[in-house]
């Protein structure tokens, strides 16, 4: 274990509705955020922290010109719809009934996809100027997780991200949950796209082709068990059997499929996602001791979603994931309580369920007195981000193959369940190794992350090859004062160890330090 380390007292600035001093904006942009960065800093203490959590709910994030151009050179930036006309199931890309090595090559470029979009998040997580709203948006990925790597979703990822981003700025719970049901990457993820029912019309068409066709549980499992309510919270396996009998007919739309003929059976499309009548049950269900009568289609699938949204265990789970990343990983009973009634009471606000937990004098003490281990991204970022101060990072290839190495990449967790936040997940001494050498390599300025190679880097998850590749570029020319500035107070014995060291040495015990792996 790290020792905790004792920190001052809360400064005068900390108040809900007062502008925070110095102290407190560096702690907020450490629990809700990346890190300091010294212009960060500066906005940071014009804000309140009410201010800067509505900030972080409902306003987008801008990125310097440098980052946006970044992303722009990257092929998850060319339009969704022309890309999946042509790699989409049935695509251009595949009607010719390619093989070998043009097979290879259209894989090579599927894969080239799912990196963009792990490459283009994690540019936008280090230089985003409203860095709790990538904060924020980071946990609801993971909460709605799904495996960029995965079929089709190599292609659909980014426009995943792009969906639940946009979903965040109706402070709502629901209007999440609703951007991940009705995006094709989760359809896909959780291998819905095909379910089909038995009494259907698709089915019957089946049979005749001696196709196979079935229901599958899958997402109705995870929408109750990780996305929602949870585990051991009253649903029974009827309740996913038959919630999955009322998302058939949910999936996504194909460049094969005939457009007039949808339009006869009356599908719904949007963007992407595509609700077909000719899958769907149209029998009556219950679902969490409610009727759904016979023959209501889409509509039955927004009822049931807002049934898991209005569920009192719904409210209680979201609350103690909230607490358990912005707090500490065994939240006050007192302070989950309050979280859970604000989001009761408010429908599923976002803005309702966190502000009572900035309200509560355990997060106030929290702040100067942190005890939450850092996960290896946050680690990642906010050595970067304290290194380069205001310098941007755009290197995305030193970034993903950082994250990749520590186990901890955005959009590339292998299971629905997301990436643990709990310092159990994440503490070992083969992690321990891997941040230190990480802080060594920042400090002796041999990491390249102000500019990078703008060629690709094939393989990502290998930290140690291509590295000569992965090695070009500029290093951020660390400011010890600043860096000491942006990192905080320091404990006495940390103080004492770092006296005496050369610059370079300084800086890497730093960021190597127990203050630094705790936010």
């Amino acid at each position: 274990m790290i020792a905790i380390m004792a920190g001052p007292a809360p400064g005068a600035g900390f108040g809900l509705d007062r502008a925070m001093d110095e102290p407190t904006a560096r702690a907020m942009l450490n629990r809700f955020g990346y890190g300091a960065t010294p212009s960060s800093l500066s906005v940071a203490m014009t804000q309140s922290p009410r201010l800067y959590l509505l900030h972080a709910i409902v306003d987008r994030s801008r990125l310097p010109a440098t980052v946006s151009n970044q992303i722009a050179s990257l092929p998850v930036s060319q339009p969704l719809e022309a890309q999946w006309t042509r790699l989409g199931p049935g695509g251009t890309a595949r009607d010719l009934g390619v093989g070998g090595e043009a097979l290879k090559e259209l894989q090579q470029e599927e894969n080239r996809y799912a990196s963009a979009a792990i490459q283009a998040r994690l540019l936008t997580m280090a230089n985003a100027d409203n860095p709790g709203h990538e904060a924020l948006l980071s946990f609801w990925l993971n909460h709605f997780s799904i495996y960029a790597p995965q079929n089709l979703d190599k292609i659909l990822a980014w426009d995943y991200v792009r969906s639940i981003d946009l979903a965040m700025q109706a402070d709502s719970f629901e209007a999440l949950l609703r951007a991940s049901f009705f995006h094709p990457a989760m359809q896909v993820y959780l291998d819905n796209a095909q379910s089909t029912a038995v009494s259907s019309i698709a089915a019957e068409r089946a049979v005749d082709r001696g196709k196979k066709f079935g229901i599958n549980e899958n997402l109705a499992r995870e929408l109750l068990e990780l996305h929602t309510l949870g585990v051991n919270s009253g649903y029974a396996q009827n309740d996913v059997l038959e919630l999955a009998r009322i998302i058939t007919g949910a999936g996504m739309y194909s460049p094969r499929m005939n457009d007039a003929a949808l339009l006869r059976a009356g599908a719904i499309r949007k963007g992407l996602f595509l609700f077909d009548p000719r899958r769907h049950d149209f029998g009556p269900k219950k679902f969490l001791g409610e009727q759904f009568p016979a023959g209501q289609g889409i509509a039955e699938i927004d009822r049931a979603i807002h049934l898991m949204v209005i569920h009192p265990a719904t409210g209680r789970r979201i609350a103690e994931k909230l607490a358990q990343r912005f707090l500490n990983d065994q939240p006050p009973p007192e302070v989950l309580d309050a979280m859970t009634t604000g989001f009761r009471r408010s429908g599923g606000k976002i803005s309702a369920t966190l502000l009572p937990l900035l309200e509560s004098p355990a997060f106030a003490s929290s702040l100067f007195q942190p005890s939450k281990f850092k996960e290896p991204l946050d680690y990642v970022l906010s050595a970067a981000r304290a290194a380069c101060g205001d310098t941007p990072i755009i290197n995305r290839q030193i970034l993903a193959a950082s994250v990749l190495d520590m186990g901890e990449a955005p959009l590339m967790h292998t299971a629905p369940d997301g990436y643990g936040s709990r310092e159990a997940d994440w503490l070992s001494p083969a992690a321990m190794a891997k941040r230190v050498r990480l802080a060594i390599g920042i400090a002796s300025e041999r990491l390249p992350f102000a500019r990078g190679n703008d060629d690709e880097v094939g393989r990502l998850r290998a930290l140690e090859q291509n590295r000569e590749g992965l090695m070009q570029g500029d290093p951020c020319k660390i400011d010890s004062n600043s860096l000491e500035r942006l990192i905080g107070p320091l404990s006495p014995a940390t103080t004492a160890s770092a006296t005496g060291l050369p610059a370079r040495e300084r800086n890497a015990f730093l960021l190597a330090s127990p203050e630094f792996m705790r936010r």
